[in-house]
C-alpha cells in the first residue's frame, strides 16, 4: 500500500504572535499629503497611490513602493503621474494597474488608466484607452481583462458611461455590454464574486434602464445586467464591497453607517448585526478568521470608543478584544479619517487617512497596527505517485481571499505554470493536480488576490511560500 510520508507535508510562513494587545510599530513612510489607496504585493510590499509628490525625502509623483519597514523602495521608478492617482490593482504577474484623474504617466499620453511594470516603470505594452474623465475603482478578471469604474462617458471615441472593461493590452473590450447607468451616476467601488459575477456600487440611480437598483447592482462577467439580483432590504451606498469565498457579500454602507451582509445571492443575512458607527465608513477587509476590520471616520462603533479603526467579530458586533488606538487628526482633534487599510499576509495592518497621531506616537499619514492575534499560512502537499494533492491552510488574522487562488508548478523553482483553481475547504483551499511526480523533482505555490483598501479594495496579492520536493521521497514510499 502507498505511504504518505510526513516529509511530504511542509507547514510554511506564519506562526502565532501569542495574543498579545494591538499596538502601533516603528512602520512610519511619510508621504507628503494622505493617499487615496493602499495595496499589498505578494512579497509583502506595500504600494500607495494619491495626489503626493513625495513620500519621507524621496521623489514620487502619485504611487510609491514601500519596503516592509516602511521606507521607500527606491528600486521602484517614479511613475510621474500628471494628476491624483485614485485606485489601484496588483496583478499576479507583478503589473500594476492605475486609475485616476491623469493625463501622463512617465511623460506619456495615458488618461486615467495605465500599467505599470514591476519596477515602476510605464507599460509601453498596455496602450492609452483614453477615458474622458476620471477612474475611481479597479478590478481584474481572471482572463486578465480589467473592469473600471468611474466618472467617465467616452473612452475614445466609444460611448460607455461610468462602466467598462478594458483588454488585457488596454484596448476597449466593445463586447463588454452598456451598462445603462443613469441618472449623472459615479462607479466608486467594483467587486467580484466566484462565479464571475459583478458587483458595482455608487451615485447612480437606475442600472440596466430600470429604477430599482439605486447604489448597487450586479452584472454578469460580460456586462449584462442582472434583473433577478434583488433589491437590498436596506438603503446601501457602498463605500466599499468585499466578496467573501463562498461568495457572500459586505459592504460598508454610507447610508447607515455600518457593515451589511447579503448572501451570494444578494439577499440581506439578518443574523449579521453590523455594529452602527457613529461616522462613515470608507474601507473594510475581511480576515480568514471571519472577522471584519473597518476604517472610516467615526469615534465610536456599537456605542464603544474606536477612533477611525475597528474590528467586527464574525457575527457583526463589535469586537471588544481590539482596542480603541485613537486615530486623531492631530492632539486637539481626535476626528481623524482612515482611507484605506490593507492587511499584510503576517495579520498586520497598514492603515492610510487623514491622521498625524495614532495612540499618542507621532504618524504622518500611514501607521501600521500590530495586532497581536495569530496568523497561519501552511501548505500542506502529498505527492502520489501520478498526482499530488495540495491543501493551503490560512487561519486567524491577515487578508481574505476574494477570489479561488490558483496552484501553480514547475519544475526549476523559477518558472511557473498555473495548474488550475483550487477549491474552498474547511479553514483553507484545496486541489489536485495530475503531475507524474515519481522521481521528479518539483516545486509547488499558491497565489491569489485579496480584498482590502479602498473602495473597491484596491486588490492586491497574497502567496504561500514554496514547496520544493525530495526527489528520494517524490514517489510517496520511504
Amino acid at each position: 500500500m502507498r505511504q504518505i510520508i510526513s516529509r511530504a507535508i511542509i507547514p510554511l510562513l506564519f506562526a502565532s504572535t501569542g495574543g498579545l494587545a494591538q499596538s502601533i510599530d516603528a512602520y512610519n513612510p511619510m508621504p507628503l499629503v494622505y493617499p487615496t489607496s493602499i495595496s499589498a504585493q505578494a512579497d509583502g510590499k506595500i504600494i500607495i497611490v494619491g495626489n503626493f509628490t513625495s513620500v519621507g525625502t524621496t521623489t514620487t509623483s502619485g504611487v510609491a513602493r514601500l519596503n516592509t519597514d516602511g521606507s521607500v523602495d527606491t528600486t521602484f521608478a517614479n511613475p510621474g503621474a500628471n494628476g491624483e492617482v485614485k485606485t489601484l490593482a496588483v496583478q499576479p504577474d507583478g503589473k500594476i494597474l492605475i486609475g485616476g484623474d491623469f493625463t501622463a504617466v512617465g511623460g506619456q499620453a495615458r488618461h486615467s488608466l495605465a500599467r505599470l511594470n514591476g519596477d515602476g516603470s510605464l507599460d509601453a505594452t498596455f496602450a492609452d484607452p483614453n477615458f474622458n474623465a476620471a477612474i475611481f475603482a479597479l478590478a481584474l478578471q481572471p482572463d486578465g481583462k480589467v473592469l473600471a469604474g468611474g466618472s467617465f462617458t467616452l473612452i475614445g471615441s466609444h460611448a460607455q458611461n461610468y462602466f467598462a472593461r478594458i483588454d488585457a493590452n488596454g484596448g476597449f473590450d466593445a463586447s463588454f455590454a452598456d451598462p445603462l447607468l443613469c441618472c449623472d451616476p459615479l462607479v466608486s467601488a467594483i467587486a467580484l464574486q466566484p462565479d464571475g459575477d459583478v458587483l458595482i456600487g455608487g451615485a447612480f440611480s437606475e442600472a440596466g434602464g430600470v429604477s430599482d437598483h439605486s447604489y448597487f447592482a450586479r452584472f454578469s462577467s460580460t456586462g449584462v445586467y442582472d434583473a433577478d439580483f434583488p433589491a437590498p432590504s436596506v438603503n446601501i451606498l457602498p463605500a466599499s464591497i468585499v466578496v467573501a469565498p463562498d461568495g457572500s457579500i459586505y459592504v460598508g454602507a454610507a447610508g447607515t453607517d455600518t457593515v451589511v451582509k447579503l448572501s451570494a445571492a444578494g439577499a440581506t443575512i439578518a443574523a449579521f448585526a453590523g455594529a452602527v458607527t457613529d461616522g462613515s465608513l470608507r474601507t473594510l477587509a475581511l480576515q480568514p478568521n471571519g472577522k471584519v476590520v473597518i476604517g472610516g471616520t467615526f469615534e465610536t462603533v456599537g456605542g464603544q470608543p474606536r477612533h477611525a479603526l475597528a474590528r467586527l467579530n464574525a457575527d457583526g458586533s463589535l469586537d471588544a478584544s481590539f482596542a480603541d488606538l485613537n486615530f486623531s487628526f492631530d492632539a486637539g482633534n481626535p476626528n481623524s479619517f482612515i482611507y484605506g487599510i490593507a492587511e499584510q499576509a503576517d495579520g498586520r495592518i497598514v492603515a492610510i487617512g487623514n491622521f498625524t497621531l495614532v495612540n499618542g506616537q507621532p504618524r504622518q499619514y500611514m501607521a501600521r497596527v500590530t495586532t497581536g492575534d495569530y496568523a497561519t499560512s501552511t501548505l500542506v502537499v502529498r505527492p502520489d505517485g501520478a498526482s499530488v494533492d495540495v491543501t493551503w491552510f490560512r487561519l486567524g488574522d491577515g487578508p481574505e481571499l476574494t477570489q479561488p487562488p490558483t496552484l501553480l508548478h514547475s519544475t526549476d523553482g523559477v518558472n511557473f505554470s498555473a495548474a488550475g483553481p483550487m477549491m474552498s475547504v474547511q479553514g483553507g483551499w484545496h486541489a489536485s493536480a495530475n503531475y507524474d511526480v515519481r522521481g521528479a523533482r518539483f516545486y509547488l505555490k499558491v497565489i491569489g488576490a485579496t480584498g482590502n483598501g479602498a473602495n473597491n479594495a484596491s486588490p492586491g496579492i497574497v502567496e504561500s511560500s514554496v514547496y520544493s520536493s525530495d526527489t528520494i521521497f517524490a514517489d510517496g514510499f520511504e
